[in-house]
């Protein structure tokens, strides 16, 4: 951990990723007291959550495809009911 004038800092050289290869985390002033390796551990944490795709973004996705396919629906049922009534 480095101390600066006014922040601490904590450097992790192996990241995990093949994208990159250190990660800096700012500690927040109340926990700059805290041990090493606790601070090493929840770094750790959030590194690995880094890597999974957000829960909203999956939700997004889940919502495009509910509304694409509602309309795919309703504009067949349309066609089915003109070709009912044109008969």
């Amino acid at each position: 951990m480095v101390k600066g004038i006014n922040r601490q800092v904590l450097e992790i050289r192996e990241t995990g990723s093949p994208y990159f290869e250190r990660a800096f985390f700012f500690v927040s002033p109340e926990f700059s007291d805290t041990d090493e390796k606790k601070l090493r551990a929840a770094a750790a944490n959030a590194l690995s959550s880094a890597d999974r795709v957000p829960k909203t973004r999956h939700k997004k996705r889940r919502d495009v495809l509910f509304w694409l396919t509602s309309s795919g629906v309703a504009a067949g049922i349309g066609a089915l009911i003109t070709a009912l009534c044109t008969q």
